[in-house]
């Protein structure tokens, strides 16, 4: 039985279906029309040839009834972009002015600029709605543009020029920022500067006078063509192209060569590739991936990897070196995941509904959820039981000087009982099975390979 997409409903001529492990596209005729003509043309066969567009063809339609039934292949992990680090928004940004040129210069237009209209498929940007391209009408605006701006160059000019985090701003109001909310947090002197006025302050002018207008028809009738939505576009890719984000030295990017972490990586990475043999996981969920060194690993042996970290800077840093490993990096707080958000709470699931791991890693994190978060240990077992799937974690000990560090302002009637290895055995009994367990060096931490009864 062919399902409704929950995040594929605003556009009427483009609707996307699952039908078990496939994903259609139902178009009307308009959308028919459109595709037509998108597929026709040299663009669309150089762009899905160099994978910055999904793939689609036609198959049979079953119900008859005329509507026109497209097949895309399955992007194994969708991402949003409150998720996304900083150099990823701003490649999904490159990206659809690239493809915005490329198709104006072919007689074809995007019609909007979602940043949910990309998804990134081994570390590359990939957009994903086909029904967003349609021939582009003389005179036309570059209708996406407002969006554009607030999904995606406001965003990365708040991080990159003001220092604050794009992510809870995105998470909070999925429509991004305005003009006057951007055109406030910049300094005058930004401000004032020729492209961030024209981008910034006039737009947030705009807004105030075309408030319950036709915007449609009074840019109309400024007289546009493409080759002035081509020379603003260029513009806009200077502009994006040279915003980075600042180094902020988190305390995690030196985390792999904390002396406990280096002395137990290799036999860290020996257990899991040993449950990787004996579990053969499609899908791995990595919390608390850091970076990504175990993810790499998993990925090397055929294992489609979801690398959550809190942590944008190694998390930044491992999407930079991905080099078509099959990884999906998510910028996620594993105390605090996304969670549903849009339209009556489905449009856009949270994390951890929207990946379904055959074997979930845990290097790391159950000591910070404990000691960091206070998140009780049985609440904890209750969150694993939850994953239904083969589980590697690694438990530490009190007596860990990590542990030793992470109290050290907390007094002991502040924590949280049971904390021991034995304590944690006690709790998972009766519903995983020890499959396998391996003591590091220093005998407080110890690995354990969890299976669900």
């Amino acid at each position: 039985m062919s399902l409704p997409d929950p995040g594929s409903f605003r556009d009427p001529a483009s609707r996307v279906v699952h039908d078990g492990e496939r994903v259609l596209r139902m178009l009307d005729a308009r959308g028919t029309a459109n595709w037509r003509r998108l597929r026709g043309s040299a663009f669309f066969r150089r762009s899905v040839s160099a994978g910055s567009l999904i793939d689609a063809r036609e198959v049979p339609h079953p119900g008859g009834d005329g509507v026109t039934v497209l097949e895309h292949p399955r992007i194994p992990f969708i991402s949003y972009p409150y998720e996304w680090t900083f150099s990823m928004l701003k490649e999904a940004a490159l990206l659809h002015l690239d493809l915005l040129a490329q198709s104006l210069r072919e007689g074809l237009t995007i019609k909007d600029a979602s940043a949910f209209n990309i998804q990134f498929l081994k570390g590359r940007p990939v957009f994903i709605d086909i029904g967003s391209f349609e021939p582009y009408r003389p005179g036309d605006p570059w209708l996406g543009y407002r969006q554009f701006t607030r999904h995606f160059l406001y965003p990365l000019m708040m991080r990159a020029w003001v220092g604050i985090p794009f992510q809870p701003w995105l998470r909070g109001s999925m429509d991004g920022p305005t003009a006057e909310d951007m055109r406030r947090m910049l300094r005058l002197r930004r401000r004032l500067r020729p492209t961030v006025f024209a981008h910034v302050s006039l737009q947030a002018r705009l807004e105030r006078r075309m408030a319950g207008r036709s915007v449609r028809s009074e840019l109309r009738a400024a007289g546009f063509s493409a080759d002035l939505i081509l020379r603003n576009v260029k513009h806009l890719r200077s502009l994006v192209g040279e915003l980075e984000k600042p180094e902020d030295g988190g305390v995690w990017g030196e985390y792999a060569s904390w002396p406990h972490v280096a002395r137990t990586r290799e036999l860290k990475a020996r257990f899991l590739v040993d449950a990787i043999r004996r579990i053969r996981p499609a899908t791995i969920l990595d919390l608390g991936a850091n970076d990504g060194y175990y993810a790499k690993l998993a990925s090397e042996r055929g294992v489609h990897v979801v690398a959550v970290d809190r942590d944008e800077d190694v998390l930044d840093g491992l999407f930079r070196s991905l080099d078509g490993a099959d990884i999906s990096v998510v910028l996620n707080d594993v105390a605090d995941p996304s969670p549903a958000r849009g339209w009556a709470g489905t449009e856009r699931p949270g994390l951890i509904t929207r990946v379904r791991p055959d074997m979930v890693v845990m290097f790391g994190l159950v000591h910070h959820l404990m000691y960091s978060e206070s998140v009780p240990l049985p609440a904890i077992v209750t969150w694993l039981k939850s994953f239904r799937c083969p589980i590697l974690v690694e438990f530490v000990d009190p007596t860990d000087p990590m542990v030793e560090f992470l109290v050290a302002n907390k007094l002991e009637e502040e924590l949280h009982p049971r904390r021991t290895l034995g304590e944690f055995r006690s709790e998972i009994d009766g519903a995983f099975t020890i499959v396998s367990e391996r003591e590091l060096t220093g005998g407080d931490r110890t690995l354990l390979l969890l299976q669900p009864r």
